[in-house]
């Protein structure tokens, strides 16, 4: 049986119409970064329940999860409506298995995500763990249209942080643009894995000797993605089984 805490809307922060992110004070068990949990609201008499990532890293104050609210559904919406004070429901025990400590050593990690997936890759990046173990740190991000582009000023600050060490490549799909990233491509990450664009844009070899990819976000850019993977050698990490692929499913 599920076990909740009550937690307490800090802020409400909408970046645009869809997407918000929410900031909640809840004593949750200690959780990995890239770990997920439930937030619940009661609704018409019923716990209404769904899982999400968790964008905060472990030793922030606050949990912090990010939203569509378009395409995540009812209880998302209803979640963009909360404000500060306002009591939302969390699941105390954090569950999932896409964390660094389920990831082998290798010489790259490169982190692929869609939209409101890049939360986990986010709370993974805020600690030090990435920078400590891998000698290249990748985070590919695609969204739809540039608006949808967030966290601009972290991953400027890892930029500037880690010069050498962080590379960041946006993809935009819907619309040709330029903005505070030299990088930002047009399209979708499969297609431009499987075509070998990506890999001329990073300066780099993603091979399975010596890369861990770690997915995150939409279904289908997941199962593309695996697809091309798989076609160059690449394996899904498992239990009992170690890969190059880590990705997890749990909507």
């Amino acid at each position: 049986m599920t076990a909740w805490v009550k937690g307490v809307v800090v802020d409400n922060t909408h970046w645009t119409d869809n997407l918000f992110s929410l900031h909640i004070d809840a004593d949750i068990d200690p959780y990995l970064a890239g770990q997920y949990t439930s937030l619940a609201l009661d609704i018409n008499g019923e716990r209404v329940a769904q899982p999400y990532s968790i964008l905060s890293a472990p030793d922030e104050k606050n949990l912090t999860f990010f939203f569509y609210s378009r395409l995540e559904g009812d209880l998302s919406r209803a979640l963009s409506r909360t404000s500060a004070g306002d009591t939302v429901w969390v699941q105390q025990q954090p569950e999932g298995s896409l964390t660094l400590e389920q990831v082998p050593d290798a010489d790259t990690l490169c982190l692929m995500a869609t939209g409101t997936g890049v939360a986990p890759f986010i709370s993974i990046l805020k600690t030090s763990q990435p920078w400590a173990r891998f000698r290249q740190v990748v985070l590919v991000y695609a969204v739809r249209v540039y608006d949808d582009l967030r966290y601009e000023s972290l991953f400027l600050d890892l930029l500037a942080r880690y010069p050498g060490q962080f590379r960041f490549v946006p993809f935009v799909s819907r619309e040709q643009i330029k903005g505070a990233f030299t990088d930002i491509q047009h399209g979708h990450i499969p297609a431009s894995l499987s075509s070998g664009e990506l890999e001329k844009v990073l300066k780099l070899n993603l091979a399975p000797d010596t890369t861990h990819i770690m997915l995150c976000g939409n279904p289908g850019m997941v199962k593309d993605t695996v697809a091309v993977l798989e076609s160059r050698g690449f394996a899904q990490n498992r239990p009992g089984q170690t890969g190059q692929i880590s990705h997890e499913s749990y909507w």
